[in-house]
């Protein structure tokens, strides 16, 4: 599976008052993630909208294991693939390294989502295109 990494500066404000990184940033960085990812096999979010009807993929879970603290100025480095394909969900797992160990470990199960046809203001879960799937798989 296609697997993204890039670095993440750690911000005065991305730090609480032990300056630590507080925790939800984890999960904006995550999410940060998860899009660049989608992105480097060429699925942004503008083509998925456009092509699939696709607004985003929402999440229905989320989990994250705090190993090493990350501290103001730590220069991090995220990991992210996709570890499971179900039927209309995706997990995405992520590792963010803090100078070579790792840190955080955690993951989000999204759904793949589109217009409900009875209602076009509400969503729906919708199977995920194997030509979605396919993009993941190592070239």
């Amino acid at each position: 599976m296609k697997t993204y990494r890039h670095k993440v500066s750690v911000h005065w404000g991305d730090t609480d008052p032990a300056r630590i990184v507080f925790y939800p940033n984890y999960y904006i960085w995550f999410d940060q993630s998860t899009r660049l990812l989608f992105d480097s096999v060429g699925l942004d979010w503008d083509h998925l909208q456009a092509k699939y009807g696709v607004p985003g993929c929402p999440l229905v879970e989320t989990h994250a294991r705090y190993i090493l603290p990350s501290r103001f100025r730590d220069e991090l480095e995220i990991e992210s693939r996709i570890t499971e394909w179900h039927a209309k969900t995706f997990k995405v797992s992520h590792t963010v390294h803090n100078a070579g160990k790792v840190a955080v470990e955690g993951y989000e199960m999204r759904v793949w989502i589109g217009p409900h046809p009875d209602d076009p203001e509400r969503m729906k879960a919708y199977p995920i295109p194997a030509e979605v799937r396919a993009a993941f798989e190592l070239r």
